[in-house]
């Protein structure tokens, strides 16, 4: 059983396509990969990054063949996230987690890349899953730091076109981190868990992709949500 991530190549190995395939391994399935960007990252940050040309991308997209599921990160800028779009086959489930800065800071989409996603990429997503920041950006609205906001940030998305979002509550503060499932017409679900005293990079890259294992083995969304939750707070106990 093989699942697609199209994401860009972190030489730290902490994040990106390197991280995604460990995750995939650890769920037993078999790695297909479109490589998005080449960075060159480490203590210091992001200190090169070259995007891959997005005719080789949407090449990547069409060789990696039948799979069952599909997660995408790391897109770089506007030409890439209309090749994904374009070849992205229909059908599958598809995390989209909208990757828009390094941990560090260093952008790793930028602005027309962000129009494009929104515009073309966003509602072909099963599931959206962006950080309070992430989701702060695509919107324009305040960070989410309350029901109130959370909610109308959430809406927004779906408004946007969004069929599902999980936002990350991971860079907010108190002794639990959650994470909030909308989706139109149903209840929000909450899935929260002990804030564990780690700084770890690779996060919503092994959030994701456990996402989409789960989905690739016919989860519905909420069991995918729990089941990858689960997942991601084991990892960073262990690290």
């Amino acid at each position: 059983m093989s699942v697609l991530v199209i994401a860009g190549l972190d030489s730290s190995g902490d994040a990106g396509v390197l991280r995604d395939c460990a995750v995939l391994a650890e769920h037993e399935l078999t790695a297909r990969v479109a490589v998005t960007a080449v960075t060159a990252q480490g203590a210091m940050g992001v200190t090169a990054l070259h995007p891959v040309p997005p005719a080789v991308v949407a090449a990547q997209i069409a060789a990696a063949g039948s799979v069952r599921a599909i997660k995408s990160g790391m897109l770089a800028n506007a030409g890439i996230v209309l090749a994904v779009a374009r070849a992205l086959p229909c059908g599958i489930p598809f995390v989209l987690d909208p990757v828009l800065a390094a941990s560090s800071g260093a952008e790793l989409l930028d602005a027309a890349g962000r129009a494009a996603l929104l515009q073309h990429l966003l509602a072909r997503a099963t599931l959206i899953t962006p950080n309070l920041p992430e989701a702060a950006k695509l919107t324009g609205l305040p960070e989410a730091m309350d029901d109130h906001t959370r909610n109308a940030t959430a809406a927004a998305l779906i408004a946007m076109g969004a069929q599902a979002v999980l936002l990350k509550g991971g860079h907010a503060s108190g002794p639990w981190a959650t994470d909030w499932l909308h989706r139109p017409g149903q209840p929000t679900l909450a899935f929260t868990a002990p804030r564990l005293p780690n700084d770890k990079r690779g996060t919503g890259c092994t959030l994701a992709t456990a996402l989409a294992s789960a989905l690739a083995r016919g989860y519905d969304l909420p069991e995918a949500c729990a089941v990858a939750r689960e997942y991601l707070q084991q990892w960073l106990a262990s690290c």
